[in-house]
């Protein structure tokens, strides 16, 4: 009798473990997976500029594995209005004109990072980043 008490006992002790040992394997997966994320963020940022730059107006980007899908917006151009840079993401409706020679003007993009999925991904990951930038 003592004896199956001592095996129920480490039983649920095995099983309480294991639990807490599952918990602690996804924090530190989705943690990563998460840090992925703003990485890929930063990169996706740096390449939204460039695709400006360039007069191109799809802002898609998708991570190298597959895991990660970023959407650039131009949300408001501050532009000079003496400038001669003519882009496809700025709009009449979403430029201000400002009155500083010394500017070319700035950009607020507004960067959407989701997981795909396709990826395999505890939990979803959806992260938007709002930034000031220099065209």
């Amino acid at each position: 009798m003592m004896a199956i008490f001592m095996l129920l006992l480490l039983s649920g002790l095995a099983t309480l473990t294991l639990s807490y040992a599952r918990l602690h394997v996804r924090f530190f997966a989705d943690s990563y997976n998460k840090e992925q994320a703003r990485l890929f963020m930063q990169s996706a940022l740096e390449a939204t500029l460039m695709k400006i730059e360039a007069n191109q107006s799809d802002l898609r980007f998708f991570s190298p594995d597959g895991k990660f899908e970023a959407v650039g917006v131009v949300e408001r151009c501050y532009i000079y209005q003496k400038s001669e840079h003519n882009n496809t993401n700025c709009t009449p409706a979403n430029t201000v004109v400002i009155q500083t020679p010394q500017s070319n003007g700035y950009m607020i993009i507004r960067l959407f990072v989701r997981s795909l999925p396709s990826a395999k991904i505890l939990s979803p990951i959806r992260i938007t980043q709002r930034s000031l930038q220099r065209p």
